[in-house]
């Protein structure tokens, strides 16, 4: 167990203890029905007002609400004032955000246990308009056939921890989008190739399916840079980019593994599906550069392997059949 799980216990645990304490007081209260001296109501007003949650309970008779209370901090917390409740008993659910509503109210369902207390974080719409996230930790109390006749707990306003929250997470799906993506190309980058590939020959391997890898370079990449300047280079790299994404399905995988080395992932759908992808995209290619709006022409070599089923064979052992592939068509040409 964890620190954050102890922590939690440790809240669970006194949040109860107060919970049986102001449940004292009020069965006090309904006892005694206005029979107690001053002294003994102003006790169990301080204590109620000095606890910083916004504590409530709802009573119920056979379904239907009857009666509800809250504590002052209501009005902090959800903008409405403890009369406001009294007007209107079904307030407090109406105010929960629509988008997890249907969750609260499985959450209350699911309270079956007797003074059992059980937490779910969901969104409010405060009286001004404003989306607040909450903390609901709640129990209810049933009778012998198991009908709800009370449900009490707190609410504690977390819309800033949990603004935190959603903000690191924000800040590492960037993170992560960043590691797996060439910033000149928008492509995958060498290390999500890899991942995606190894994922990708799984799935192949349990069909039984043929895989192909491509392995292209720019040519005279070096010379565009060299006498174009590295603008001129970086334009042609980000055309290829852009034809490749239009060349290949949504489902293959594309990288620029570095330079001006280009890979793609592709599972075979027919057996001269090769031919038929090196066509489309020597079409494409064509075609950009007819249009002209590069300073120099674009001219790719492009190298092919198959998965070997069956074999061990892997995205490394793929990529290098594929780089020798091509190395062998540059010579021949």
């Amino acid at each position: 167990m964890n620190d954050n799980d102890k922590s939690r216990e440790t809240l669970i645990e006194e949040i109860a203890q107060l919970r049986r304490e102001l449940e004292f007081f009020q069965n006090r209260e309904n006892t005694l029905n206005g029979t107690r001296g001053n002294g003994d109501c102003e006790q169990c007003t301080n204590l109620i007002r000095e606890v910083p949650e916004y504590l409530y309970s709802i009573e119920f008779a056979q379904g239907k609400i009857v009666g509800t209370f809250h504590s002052p901090q209501c009005r902090e917390i959800t903008g409405y004032s403890p009369s406001d409740y009294t007007g209107n008993p079904n307030l407090w659910m109406d105010m929960v955000h629509e988008c997890d509503r249907e969750r609260v109210r499985q959450f209350l369902l699911d309270l079956r246990e007797p003074l059992y207390c059980k937490s779910i974080e969901h969104r409010i719409i405060h009286r001004d308009g404003s989306v607040r996230w909450v903390l609901n930790m709640s129990t209810a109390h049933r009778d012998a056939s198991g009908f709800t006749l009370r449900q009490s707990g707190f609410l504690i306003d977390v819309s800033g921890r949990r603004e935190e929250y959603e903000r690191s997470l924000r800040l590492l799906d960037d993170a992560r989008h960043n590691s797996f993506t060439d910033d000149l190309t928008q492509l995958y980058n060498r290390r999500a190739f890899r991942v995606l590939a190894e994922k990708q020959l799984l799935v192949a391997e349990r069909l039984n399916s043929s895989v192909l890898v491509l392995f292209m370079d720019v040519d005279k990449l070096k010379y565009v840079n060299d006498t174009y300047g590295h603008f001129a280079g970086d334009a042609l790299l980000v055309e290829l980019a852009t034809i490749l994404k239009a060349t290949f399905r949504e489902s293959d995988i594309i990288a620029r593994l570095g330079g001006d080395e280009f890979a793609v992932l592709s599972m075979e759908i027919a057996p001269d599906s090769s031919d038929q992808l090196l066509e489309r995209l020597s079409a494409n290619i064509e075609k950009t550069n007819e249009k002209g709006n590069n300073t120099a022409q674009l001219s790719v070599s492009v190298g092919v392997s198959r998965y070997k089923l069956n074999e061990s064979d892997s995205v490394t052992g793929m990529l290098e059949r594929a780089d020798r592939d091509m190395y062998m068509k540059k010579l021949r040409t």
